[in-house]
């Protein structure tokens, strides 16, 4: 049985619709676990009694929100005590199309040297969502990210050919570092270590720390062509608020620290730049922040 993992939080309307779509496209027994990440807003009449009469889903009512990590871990235990063989982590603005979550299945089972698949991701107007994880972020490579749009551009030239995976290299299945976070699936052998997922992060970076982890186990990630989703917030996650980009510079700042084993010389500039990025969106007020963690 396949453990289905959804994260929701206020947006219930699209957790139903990615449900929908499991059941359409989904062909293996599955139950889905639904950890709603305290909401604010109680789901409407409709999806309520849809979800509770769904004889596959199990909602699990989180009492804090503290990010994607920690609530996932909540599914994934619950998930495991229920004996699932593999594990799909997902959005739940995500729509599978058919055979989706099988194809995933079935490439795990057969290739066991794998830990992660994850599918390929279209946006809602049909363009390839970005692949960024090619090979291994380290801190070099975050400050030759920085330059990709910049006069120094060529600097990182070299880096960016070996991240940045160009959509007319993904007609057939390739290994990279890490997969979008917005769904993949777990294998057996991969959850013995990635589980519990690092909860020291609220939002951002936990691909490159489950891609980091994987690689101390030597076990190898696929994006896999094949398997084909729509991710109907893959553009709207790149707009950030206030809130969100201060949760991924403090989840960068980690990443870096802990699992880069980056030292304070070599995390100051990005502190420096990121702050400066901070003022230049939001304004200077609660700008310290990231430099008051370096300190």
């Amino acid at each position: 049985m396949i453990g289905i993992v959804i994260l929701n939080y206020n947006t219930w309307d699209l957790t139903a619709q990615c449900i929908e779509s499991i059941d359409k496209s989904c062909h293996i027994n599955f139950k889905i676990y639904i950890v709603d990440n305290a909401s604010t807003k109680e789901a409407p009449e409709s999806v309520s009694g849809f979800i509770s009469s769904h004889l596959k889903c199990q909602l699990i009512k989180n009492t804090t929100n503290k990010g994607y990590a920690a609530g996932n871990n909540i599914g994934i235990r619950q998930a495991l005590q229920d004996k699932c063989e593999k594990i799909l982590v997902t959005n739940n603005d995500v729509i599978f199309k058919d055979n989706a979550i099988d194809l995933l299945y079935y490439f795990l089972k057969e290739n066991e040297e794998y830990g992660i698949v994850g599918p390929k991701v279209f946006l809602p107007d049909g363009s390839i969502q970005e692949i960024n994880m090619g090979c291994k972020m380290t801190i070099s490579g975050k400050y030759y990210y920085l330059l990709r749009k910049t006069p120094l551009k060529f600097l990182s030239r070299g880096f960016m050919k070996k991240y940045r995976v160009l959509p007319e290299n993904t007609t057939k299945p390739f290994d990279v570092f890490a997969v979008s976070g917005c769904c993949f699936m777990i294998g057996n052998k991969a959850m013995e270590c990635l589980f519990p997922l690092d909860e020291n992060t609220f939002l951002y970076e936990e691909e490159n720390i489950i891609g980091h982890r994987m690689e101390k186990m030597n076990l190898k990630t696929k994006y896999y062509t094949n398997s084909e989703i729509i991710h109907l917030g893959g553009k709207s996650t790149m707009l950030m608020n206030d809130f969100s980009f201060r949760c991924f510079c403090e989840s960068e700042y980690y990443y870096c620290k802990t699992y880069l084993h980056a030292n304070k010389f070599w995390i100051f500039p990005l502190v420096l730049f990121r702050t400066a990025e901070y003022i230049h969106k939001y304004g200077i007020k609660n700008s310290t922040f990231l430099i008051k963690r370096w300190l």
